[in-house]
């Protein structure tokens, strides 16, 4: 029962996570990483010209024209970047106290493409420039966690190296909460940085077109390289992939668990047959003189399958006290459901009462069709 009501656990689990809306639309979307050699673009002034450049053109162009860049996407594999900041106009944070949060830098489309809901505030445009004071934009969380009962928009933070860092931007916009590692993480305080003000010798491009995959990637391929040939596109995958890999480790559990948990099932089914159908041999000779004295066929059928439902019962509770102690060593493995889950363990238990109950017919049923003058001269 311990194997069952594991893989049961984990299969709960693995549907309650992939249920979970990520915060973004995923659907139609293809990304790309575009890496530019810092040897040939050295200044961020050609960082800038260059995805500039590579914007316009995407738009340009029908079928990838709901395009934008970001740095890093969420489900990212490399993982996210994570910076300190202090809130100006708040009190000094204690020693070994600071305050954190997933940074990204993005295009001004960069929302819209991924679809990603506008809470308050604005998005970044196109007049978010480094002549420009800077700005940021930061996630629902972020706002709730360290701007509790006050609008965030407007006030200034200071993020970097150190968090106390000079450079300040101020808040224009709150976004909705992404789940921007893996789906089983819960949203963490995000803030995101127009790309012109903060350039990156690379990032992702993510694309929405109802194109098949091949023929964005073929796309966002041509349009790169018309600007530099000798750039490379790598990482092209949909969007719905990446969501997929970042519950790999879980969907692999799953399987392993529900493989082990299927074989258990047809052992203890094998195991209960092969009990019941030792006993009813034994007993031929009882079941005889029974059915002599007036015994109805059905009566015996009970007989039979009372005594393996005894023996599944005895089981069952044995298998549910080892399952209650050693299920709360993989809580850790689980997402929205409890180790001690009531429904798993209620379902299982039906299940290996159904399964012990199929097992106990077969012999259950030959032992009401014995012949009574055979079975009395049995033995």
């Amino acid at each position: 029962m311990v194997l069952l009501v594991a893989g049961g656990l984990l299969m709960r689990s693995f549907a309650l996570v992939t249920s979970v809306n990520p915060g973004f639309d995923p659907t139609n979307v293809i990304e790309a990483e575009v890496s530019l050699p810092q040897f040939q673009y050295s200044m961020p002034q050609q960082w800038t010209a260059f995805s500039n450049e590579l914007l316009a053109r995407l738009h340009a162009q029908p079928g990838l024209r709901d395009s934008a860049l970001a740095a890093p996407l969420p489900m990212d594999r490399q993982g996210q970047a994570n910076l300190g900041f202090s809130i100006v106009g708040d009190p000094p944070l204690l020693p070994g106290k600071s305050n954190t949060a997933d940074y990204t830098t993005v295009s001004p489309d960069y929302f819209r493409v991924m679809r990603i809901p506008l809470l308050r505030g604005r998005f970044f445009s196109e007049q978010d420039s480094p002549s420009n004071p800077n700005v940021a934009i930061i996630s629902e969380t972020l706002a709730r966690r360290y701007f509790p009962n006050q609008d965030p928009i407007g006030r200034q933070m200071r993020f970097g190296f150190p968090p106390n860092s000079n450079v300040s931007r101020e808040i224009i916009g709150v976004v909705g909460d992404l789940r921007d590692v893996a789906l089983s993480r819960k949203p963490g305080p995000m803030m995101y940085v127009p790309f012109a003000q903060a350039p990156l010798y690379g990032g992702e491009v993510v694309v929405r077109s109802s194109l098949s995959a091949s023929s964005v990637a073929a796309g966002i391929r041509q349009t790169v390289q018309s600007i530099d040939k000798d750039l490379p596109v790598t990482d092209v995958q949909s969007f719905p992939e990446a969501v997929g890999a970042s519950v790999a480790q879980e969907r692999f559990r799953t399987l392993l668990m529900s493989s082990f948990s299927g074989i258990a099932l047809i052992l203890a089914a094998v195991g209960i047959f092969g009990v019941i159908s030792y006993s009813a041999s034994q007993r031929t000779h009882e079941i005889g003189i029974r059915m002599a004295l007036g015994a109805q066929q059905r009566t015996v059928l009970r007989l039979i399958l009372g005594q393996g439902a005894k023996l599944a019962l005895l089981g069952l509770g044995a298998g549910a006290v080892a399952a209650l102690l050693l299920t709360r060593l993989m809580a850790s493995l689980l997402y929205g459901v409890s180790a001690t889950d009531p429904l798993t363990f209620g379902t299982v238990a039906i299940v290996l009462l159904g399964v012990a109950v199929t097992a106990c017919y077969i012999p259950a049923r030959r032992a009401m069709r014995v012949d009574p003058m055979v079975a009395l001269r049995h033995e």
